[in-house]
């Protein structure tokens, strides 16, 4: 009886430590959790400790999407074949270059590197449409002008902090990409996302946009961010002001863009979509071209003279103070929409205009613009004076309001939309 037992008891031991057994080799088991949490992070990527790390991390962070890499594949190759390919940038200042100079800007310094790595016996050409002040709601409006004249290949857009997020700010933007990606030459379009030192950053809705339509995404944004929240860097490091890069800081911005050079040929090349009919959000403003003095001529000068002074637009016309404050009068105006393009300020001797549209004889409005304004530093305004759902003719026609008799105004165009 007692071997018996004794027996019985070491079956149920055994029985028991084979439980135990059964339990630790479990993943789940408290026993071995350890073991498994220290195999799950060896596989997890390794977090960066020296600088030469960090800094490859943050080049990685910028390269948010590469889209279809279809058109740059096809641009690349025809830089290498010899043909002429022409890169051009569109943006603010940040593109113009402030912060560091024409030659030390990141358009500069990536266009050169593009140049280098793929042409041959400089077939690559370099077109810089940056201009201070100005956001896609202006850019949109000088795309024909400053950019599809000089036919490119490959066109980067910059807008991210001179844009805000209302409705006229993404319809802007979006028109912007879908007149390049409609564009005959198959245009690769880049998107490049920039943040100021406060925060301020409209890269949420052009993601949006970058995506629906496939495009590479490259954010400094995300890569500065990552950079501070992790105290490997700080604003300074980057600019010398509140949003400009520094000579530095253009030169990191280059190496983001160089990088996704570098590594776009490792991705996998899919088909090309066509591009989606409708627009993610809206995209009134495809069709936008500029009239300048040298597109319209007016049926009376008045008061005004041919000529203008604000960096980018100096084919406007100019109120010259004769004491007589006769009206400007421009016959067949024609767009669904028109904006007026003026120069503002938030100082200074710029007076207000009253700007009476009529359509035949019927008035249909007559609003003031005031030169100023209180965000304005002696950029390019832009004030909507018809909006409507077909193209129709309108005469225009600007003077002085009352009281600004003596001050002075600059008409810098008309932009309007077919």
């Amino acid at each position: 009886m007692v071997i018996k037992r004794f027996v019985a008891g070491l079956i149920a031991v055994l029985m028991t430590t084979m439980l135990f057994t059964s339990c630790s080799n479990d993943p789940k088991g408290d026993s071995n959790s350890k073991k498994d949490d220290s195999s799950l992070e060896s596989v997890e990527e390794k977090a960066p400790e020296t600088d030469e790390e960090w800094h490859k991390a943050m080049i990685n962070k910028s390269m948010t999407s590469y889209g279809n890499t279809t058109r740059m594949m096809n641009k690349i190759t025809a830089a290498k074949n010899g043909d002429e390919v022409t890169v051009a940038y569109i943006g603010g200042s940040i593109t113009e270059g402030v912060g560091a100079n024409a030659e030390e800007c990141y358009a500069a310094l990536s266009y050169k590197y593009f140049a280098e790595k793929f042409g041959i016996d400089e077939n690559v050409k370099f077109v810089n449409a940056g201009l201070s002040g100005t956001p896609s709601k202006l850019g949109v409006l000088r795309l024909e002008r400053d950019v599809l004249v000089h036919n490119p290949d490959v066109v980067f857009i910059e807008f991210a902090v001179n844009d805000g997020s209302d409705a006229a700010f993404k319809d802007a933007y979006e028109s912007m990409v879908r007149n390049l990606l409609q564009n005959d030459k198959d245009i690769a379009v880049v998107l490049l996302m920039s943040i100021t030192e406060n925060g301020h950053t409209s890269q949420e809705y052009m993601k949006q946009i970058g995506e629906y339509y496939q495009l590479p995404i490259i954010s400094y944004a995300d890569a500065l961010t990552y950079m501070f929240e992790n105290e490997r860097m700080t604003w300074k490091d980057f600019s010398d002001d509140q949003s400009h890069p520094n000579i530095s800081g253009h030169k990191l911005v280059s190496e983001m863009i160089e990088n996704y050079y570098n590594t776009i040929a490792d991705q996998k090349q899919t088909e090309e979509n066509p591009l989606p009919q409708n627009a993610i959000f809206t995209a009134r403003q495809e069709q936008a071209s500029l009239l300048e003095n040298t597109e319209i001529v007016p049926e009376s000068l008045g008061s005004f003279t041919e000529g203008s002074q604000t960096a980018g637009f100096n084919n406007g016309w100019t109120y010259n103070n004769d004491g007589n404050n006769e009206p400007i009068v421009f016959n067949k105006v024609s767009g669904a929409f028109v904006n007026l393009i003026f120069r503002e300020n938030s100082t200074g001797n710029l007076g207000t205009v009253v700007v009476t549209v009529k359509n035949g004889d019927e008035v249909i409005s007559e609003l003031e613009v005031s030169g100023i304004q209180s965000g304005g530093w002696g950029d390019p305004g832009i004030f909507n004076i018809v909006m409507d759902v077909t193209v129709k003719d309108y005469t225009v026609e600007i003077k002085m309001a009352e009281g600004s008799e003596d001050k002075t105004f600059q008409i810098l165009a008309f932009a309007v939309t077919k």
